[in-house]
């Protein structure tokens, strides 16, 4: 199956046009505790100020892993095995998250995540928007044991708020993936937008208005080389952080 560009499939796909009232069904998962960071939502009183209407989700992911799989070069038409990258997550309305409660799904706010891809390495820091591959969410779910959407299959209302002792969640279950990340990556960063409505104007260099957005960050690093790439190498770098870019 070809592979898109999330924008580009978003601006073409009649699920930006609302077509995800069909099936924006939540997931209630059962992930078994431990195998997932947990970001909280953290939001401060500078921000409810600033911002009244401001909303965050919490996020749990896993650890980024890899898996091969049959993909089309769209370029080329060619098919073949590539390596994808890939995190899988959870976003889940907590009461500290400010996202109304009892709201009927059509009134809530709609979740629209992206995810960039980050090298830290010297000299290579081009930024990767992840990518849909309907081929590889195919394979990771089988994998995985688990039904994740894709970055725009899962565009829809936001969950339905989770009570903080109940252990069955009301999430909404995804999955970011990406091609083509350079083999010599050792330190990366991972910045997960959509999660919160939080923002700031900020002036920019020439004097014009910048709308700063409230991102997730997970930073990484893997021990290895080029020759062996290997998701059991890759691990967390620093606590996740809420910041705004």
């Amino acid at each position: 199956m070809p592979s898109f560009n999330r924008r580009q499939f978003l601006e073409t796909s009649s699920l930006a046009a609302g077509a995800w009232m069909l099936g924006s069904g939540r997931l209630s998962a059962a992930i078994l505790p431990g195998v997932e960071t947990v970001a909280a939502p953290v939001i401060t009183g500078e921000e409810s100020t600033a911002q009244p209407d401001i909303w965050a989700l919490e996020v749990r992911y896993k650890p980024v892993r890899m898996i091969q799989a049959t993909l089309t070069d769209p370029k080329t038409g060619k098919t073949g095995k590539q390596l994808v990258w890939y995190l899988a997550y959870r976003a889940v309305a907590r009461a500290s998250s400010r996202v109304p409660a009892g709201v009927p799904a059509a009134d809530r706010p709609i979740f629209v995540p992206e995810f960039t891809f980050v090298s830290e390495d010297a000299g290579k820091n081009e930024p990767q928007v992840d990518r849909v591959l309907p081929a590889a969410q195919k394979a990771i779910n089988k994998r995985e044991r688990h039904e994740y959407k894709n970055t725009v299959e899962i565009v829809g209302p936001l969950p339905e708020v989770t009570p903080d002792r109940s252990k069955q969640l009301q999430s909404l279950d995804g999955v970011a993936t990406w091609t083509d990340i350079d083999a010599n990556t050792d330190f990366f960063s991972i910045y997960l937008t959509g999660f919160s409505n939080g923002y700031k104007v900020e002036k920019g260099p020439d004097g014009q208005d910048i709308v700063l957005r409230r991102t997730l960050m997970q930073k990484f690093w893997r021990p290895s080389d080029r020759f062996d790439q290997n998701e059991a190498e890759i691990r967390l770098k620093d606590e996740p952080k809420w910041l705004y870019r």
